[in-house]
């Protein structure tokens, strides 16, 4: 059985990752539909299509320059929608995305760490990353319904952004009278 799950995790992961990001699209405010659209377009998208093209070998060397440069631009996309959200776990997102980053540093300055420990502090963040986006919905989702509408954003330039209009833009239910 633990074979069958470590064979298949990759694609066990991506599933959770479509339902968890799509639910966010959904049922999501601000924050949580730019996780998901960062996480789609920079794991799912590039990240599948750089490996479709050049293979999937993680480890290899130009390979992990390229996973390095993907996640050092979800590093400062992460920290940014961190910095700027009216939430706090996005803060714990960007925490593990630098968690990853610093893996890639550390790979690169000494070469000589075990292949292990660099997969596991490459990947092993993401799982957590996937666990916190879905508690954050799922208090999103209850603090509106027990509360009704709230702010998104932080006060501030990018609160005014078209782009933050843009992903706030979606009816909210009223509130329960009850």
């Amino acid at each position: 059985m633990l074979s069958l799950i470590l064979e298949y995790r990759d694609e066990a992961q991506r599933l959770l990752a479509f339902i968890v990001c799509t639910s966010c699209l959904i049922w999501g405010g601000g924050p949580e539909r730019a996780l998901a659209l960062i996480w789609l377009t920079l794991f799912e998208l590039i990240q599948i299509g750089y490996a479709w093209a050049f293979g999937s070998a993680f480890g290899t060397p130009g390979l992990a320059v390229a996973y390095m440069v993907i996640d050092s631009l979800a590093t400062a996309m992460f920290g940014w929608i961190a910095l700027q959200a009216n939430r706090a776990y996005p803060l714990w997102i960007a925490g593990f995305q630098v968690v990853a980053l610093l893996a890639h540093l550390s790979h690169e300055l000494t070469p000589s760490i075990s292949p292990l420990a660099y997969a596991i502090l490459v990947m092993a963040p993401s799982y957590f990353q996937l666990a916190v986006l879905t508690g954050g919905l799922l208090a999103h989702v209850r603090r509106r319904r027990k509360f009704g509408p709230y702010r998104d954003w932080r006060r501030g330039a990018w609160a005014q952004s078209q782009l933050a209009r843009t992903l706030a833009d979606k009816k909210m239910p009223e509130k329960n009278p009850l």
